[in-house]
């Protein structure tokens, strides 16, 4: 599943319907440049999809290391 797709399926069917990454991309649309500053969430997404973070250890992440969900772009 894409970024893309993701998201489109949080909009369609609602973040407490949609999948685990529906989930996490509207989390790194909205609140995660809040939480941690000038990050890509596309890229974000991609690099705790890659991790095989799930959506409650990247929150845990942006409060306590802003530098690691940076490092999530480039993986």
């Amino acid at each position: 599943m894409s970024y893309e797709q993701a998201l489109a399926e949080a909009e369609q069917r609602g973040v407490s319907k949609g999948s685990a990454p529906a989930l996490m991309a509207a989390f790194c649309d909205g609140p995660l440049q809040t939480l941690v500053g000038a990050v890509a969430p596309q890229l974000v997404w991609e690099g705790a999809q890659k991790k095989g973070l799930t959506s409650k250890e990247l929150l845990h992440l942006c409060r306590a290391d802003a530098i690691a969900v940076s490092a999530l772009m480039w993986l």
